[in-house]
């Protein structure tokens, strides 16, 4: 596992990064569509972040991942863009973010800055991701990295707009997409950590996109 932080990767420390984790974090708030990652996913995403080549890091709409992050890591490279600013207070990292606001409401020393974008939209219609779609291009740096987590019929739309593409990996969230399996995470680049299926949340086959299943997630 050459290139990764070893105290994201050591099972004990995740463990007590992530109890730490939800102590800050606190609970999700449905009426604004947050949906939390599970330990499994988070732990995936922690290891990605951490990566020796990524050196900031912009966090889209996803505060289970920027609280899981150890301590350090999470000052020196992370930033969590956030519509909730009630993990603002004391949070020098924290930046104030509405994806229907333009681009250039954003902070101008991070445009083009970012060597990784992980996002979580709070909707998986297409006219959400075209909007986080925007932020992605004026945040990432060239050859920059892109992680993005939606619904599994969104896979065509992401392959031609955004040059991503589904990991083996499935990650789960609170979301009842995210519960059935129905997510995935879409990457622009390759990691041999995404290619390993999520049998955590996911024992064979229960990750499968179920005929019907609906939810009011658009």
């Amino acid at each position: 596992l050459v290139g990764s932080r070893v105290e994201v990767l050591t099972s004990s420390c995740f463990c007590r990064a992530r109890r730490q984790a939800m102590a800050e974090l606190g609970a999700e708030d449905y009426s604004l569509r947050q949906y939390f990652y599970s330990e499994a996913t988070l732990k995936l995403l922690c290891e990605l972040c951490g990566r020796d080549d990524i050196k900031c890091i912009a966090l889209l709409s996803t505060p289970s991942i920027f609280y899981a992050l150890p301590s350090d890591l999470r000052q020196e490279r992370a930033w969590l863009f956030e519509f909730d600013r009630r993990w603002s207070e004391g949070n020098d990292r924290f930046v104030f973010f509405d994806f229907n606001a333009p681009v250039e409401e954003l902070p101008k020393e991070l445009l083009g800055a970012c060597d990784l974008v992980v996002a979580d939209p709070p909707h998986i219609n297409v006219a959400t991701l075209a909007k986080y779609a925007k932020v992605f291009k004026a945040l990432l740096a060239p050859e920059g990295k892109l992680l993005l987590t939606t619904a599994a019929d969104n896979e065509q739309w992401v392959a031609s707009e955004l040059g991503a593409f589904a990991a083996t990996f499935v990650p789960k969230s609170t979301a009842a997409w995210g519960l059935m399996g129905r997510f995935r995470l879409y990457a622009n680049y390759r990691d041999e950590a995404m290619r390993v299926p999520n049998t955590d949340d996911f024992p064979a086959g229960a990750a499968e996109d179920s005929d019907g299943a609906e939810e009011d997630y658009g």
